[in-house]
């Protein structure tokens, strides 16, 4: 009896333990159709033109949740009678269309081949962007068409990129305890035996409160710098072979200023927003801006920096953008040009060093005039700005 028991207890224990792997194996299955879609993390792009922008690309694919068993198929295509259907999802009456000029799909066609669930990539050019109203904004939809082999999520069949005037300059490079320059230039001959330049820098002091503040230049050479020994904390200051500076160069905190330094065979001549406020011979012919080399030590402050001379601690507290150097003479004209505050074309005549100083992320920054790219000591910070 006990024996039958005990058959009739495993039998049971077989059957529960079948019963589990029953039920184990219907909720691993997928209860759901695999479906098509965009492969998007999101169906808006919002892309800031700016005056100096010409054209961008942006890439699309196509993705399913499963590996697809037999091929699939569409086609990426600017969809402008979309735009309608974006006013009423996004409350938007206002925004008009791109002209569909500017818009132009490489490799629309896209398909998903078995065993794959991810397409190959479509290419999205927009271009002539600087033509578009900057008072205006304007969506051009890309909607996936003609698709073939498989149901598509209807939410995820439509990217709108929408377009926005932007600032000439929307992100900044904050230096607090950072600095920047690069060990060989790739053109040393434009930073060497300098007789004519110009220094240019837009900034935003944080704070002052240190003895010396550093701008850019060569510790006992050729230096732009902020305060010193019976000098404000808050006053430029061109310190070289005689060191020139008034209480005009005096700066304020939280407020940016545009400073361009002029050296002619000697002579100086400092502008603050276009005005000058400084002139006088700084007792040296030319100058030499000479790279770090294999030293970052002690002598490399012997080297030309942004925001570093001598000491650490000399460092600029603040937001810096627009950092330029010129084998030439700019004159006040120059520098009040409409817009020379914010942008200037890298391909200028004289342009030998241009440092926008927007690049967001990483501990580079980058010249767009002639490749000579500088290194961050430290990661920093990139403060988002709207200028002008």
């Amino acid at each position: 009896m006990n024996k039958i028991k005990t058959l009739a207890v495993l039998a049971a224990a077989v059957a529960l333990a079948a019963s589990c792997t029953t039920e184990r194996e219907q909720l691993d299955k997928h209860h759901f159709d695999n479906k098509l879609y965009i492969n998007t993390q999101a169906v808006t792009d919002e892309i800031l033109v700016k005056p100096t922008s010409s054209s961008l690309t942006r890439s699309l694919s196509i993705g399913s949740a499963l590996k697809v068993e037999s091929q699939v198929t569409a086609e990426f295509k600017a969809s402008p009678e979309l735009l309608g259907q974006y006013k009423e999802i996004y409350s938007a009456p206002d925004v008009k269309a791109l002209p569909d000029s500017m818009c132009a799909i490489e490799g629309g066609k896209v398909s998903i081949n078995p065993g794959s669930n991810a397409s190959s990539t479509a290419t999205v050019k927009f271009s002539c962007l600087s033509d578009l109203d900057r008072d205006s904004v304007y969506v051009m939809p890309v909607a996936l068409r003609d698709i073939q082999g498989m149901d598509a999520i209807k939410s995820k069949t439509v990217v709108y990129y929408i377009f926005k005037g932007a600032a000439l300059i929307n992100v900044v490079c904050n230096m607090a305890e950072n600095r920047a320059g690069v060990k060989e230039w790739k053109t040393p001959e434009k930073f060497s035996g300098m007789r004519q330049f110009t220094l240019e820098a837009l900034v935003r002091p944080a704070q002052f409160g240190r003895l010396i503040s550093t701008l850019m230049g060569v510790e006992g050479h050729f230096l732009l710098r902020i305060g010193d020994a019976g000098v404000p904390d808050n006053q430029l200051q061109v310190a070289a072979d005689r060191n020139l500076t008034n209480s005009s160069l005096q700066l304020e905190t939280g407020k940016w200023t545009h400073i361009a330094c002029v050296f002619d065979n000697g002579n100086i001549s400092v502008y603050l927003n276009g005005s000058l406020k400084l002139s006088g011979n700084c007792g040296m012919s030319s100058v030499t801006f000479p790279g770090y080399g294999s030293d970052k030590g002690e002598n490399s402050s012997r080297a030309f920096w942004i925001g570093y001379s001598y000491t650490d601690d000399r460092y600029f507290d603040g937001d810096i953008s627009e950092v330029r150097i010129w084998n030439k003479c700019l004159t006040q004209s120059d520098l009040q040009a409409p817009g020379h505050f914010y942008s200037v074309d890298p391909a200028s005549d004289g342009l030998a060093a241009y440092w926008k100083c927007d690049e967001g992320a990483g501990q580079t920054l980058t010249d767009y005039a002639n490749g000579n790219d500088l290194s961050l000591d430290n990661p920093c910070k990139w403060p988002k700005v709207n200028l002008p």
